[in-house]
């Protein structure tokens, strides 16, 4: 059962991530993979009030598995990531690599302190 758990978050995480994708890069016209970007500071935020949330009230290991191991396993793009940004140092475009990557690890990282700070709230 927790297989299936993982199984259906993960689609459903996966699909939400393409979408939250494209619709972030089709708004956002700048060369830094914006719409990655958002998806995992999206999803550290999620984590982080989840992980909260979890440690604070009694939460079944089922929804566990189906929230983190498989919805934000399957959202957050951090193989996505770190290919655009090793690409972007192929390609020369060092500056950008260099943003790019401050800018998903620093936000991420806020972001998950911040969620943690929400859970604690909620």
């Amino acid at each position: 059962m927790n297989y299936l758990f993982v199984i259906l978050g993960g689609g459903i995480g996966a699909v939400l991530r393409y979408l939250s994708t494209q619709g972030i890069t089709a708004l956002v016209k700048v060369p830094l993979p914006a719409g990655t970007l958002a998806v995992n500071a999206i999803g550290a935020l999620i984590i982080g009030f989840l992980f909260s949330i979890f440690e604070a009230h009694a939460v079944p290991a089922g929804l566990r598995l189906f929230l983190i191991t498989g919805f934000l396993g399957g959202y957050t793009t951090f193989s996505a990531y770190s290919l655009e940004t090793a690409r972007l140092m192929l390609e020369g475009n060092i500056p950008m690599a260099l943003l790019n990557l401050l800018l998903n690890n620093g936000v991420c990282l806020l972001f998950v302190v911040l969620g943690l700070g929400a859970g604690k709230l909620a």
